[in-house]
Formats: C-alpha cells, sequence, structure tokens
C-alpha cells in the first residue's frame, strides 16, 4: 500500500513525524540522498517529497544556500491560520546507524536553512540499511 500524503492525518507528534518518515523513505537502499518532505501550517504533508540525490558527504554552503532560497520561495504556500509551514529532513545513506559528525553538520545546515527561510523544522532523521534514526 502506497502512502498519500494529503490523504494521511497530520504530524502532531513527535511519534507522527517518525512514522511518516519510515513509511515514505523507511530503510536506505541508496547512498549519499537528503529527503526534503513540506508540511503546512496545519501540519498536514503536503505531496511534494523532495530527494536531493548524490549530495555530498558533509554540507556544502552552495546547496544549503540554495535549499534556503527555495524553501523561501514556498513559504507563503505553506503558511496557514494556525501558523508558518516546516520541512522534515531525511539524510539517506549505506552504512552504520551510529550518528557521525558529518549527520550532526548536515543536521546543524538543513535546520539552519529552514529557519532561515522562515520555516520551522519538524525533524531531521537518518535513514541507514539499520533503520530510521531521529537526528534533531
Amino acid at each position: 500500500m502506497t502512502l498519500s500524503p494529503e490523504l494521511a492525518g497530520p504530524l502532531l507528534t513527535d511519534a507522527d513525524v517518525h512514522e511518516r518518515v519510515e513509511a515514505l523513505i523507511g530503510r536506505a537502499t541508496q547512498d549519499r540522498c537528503v529527503w526534503l518532505l513540506l508540511v503546512d501550517g496545519d501540519r498536514r504533508q503536503t505531496p511534494v517529497v523532495m530527494p536531493l540525490e548524490d549530495s555530498p558527504l558533509r554540507p556544502d554552503r552552495r546547496l544549503v544556500d540554495g535549499l534556503r532560497e527555495v524553501l523561501s520561495g514556498l513559504v507563503d504556500q505553506l503558511a496557514t491560520d494556525a501558523g508558518p509551514g516546516s520541512c522534515v529532513f531525511v539524510l539517506e545513506r549505506l552504512g552504520p546507524v551510529r550518528v557521525g559528525a558529518a549527520d550532526e553538520e548536515w543536521a546543524e545546515a538543513l535546520v539552519g536553512a529552514a529557519t532561515g527561510a522562515g520555516l520551522g523544522s519538524l525533524g531531521v532523521f537518518t535513514s541507514t540499511t539499520a533503520g530510521i534514526r531521529r537526528l534533531r
């Protein structure tokens, strides 16, 4: 069964977000892909799930600046009467579930891109062959 984000319930808790990441992304099947899920101010996920494939091992300033610019253009579309929109990020990579320095750098850069654009962050996760783990 395929999950349809627009028909799924709102992401009200951390557990809801974790379950959604598991349902949509699941265990890693490729290396170095950053996934972006967009959530509106009512905490409903939009149908947009964007992979940034072949991402560098560590965040690149040009990539992060470009992401912030793209997200800035979506602020008005994601805002609702309940509040601003948010992002969920998933770092998909092959290898151990252990969180490394590169994962932490990515988490900081991705949250910074979202907040710099005026959006919130509902979490940064890693997807490895061992499963999903929340970083932030």
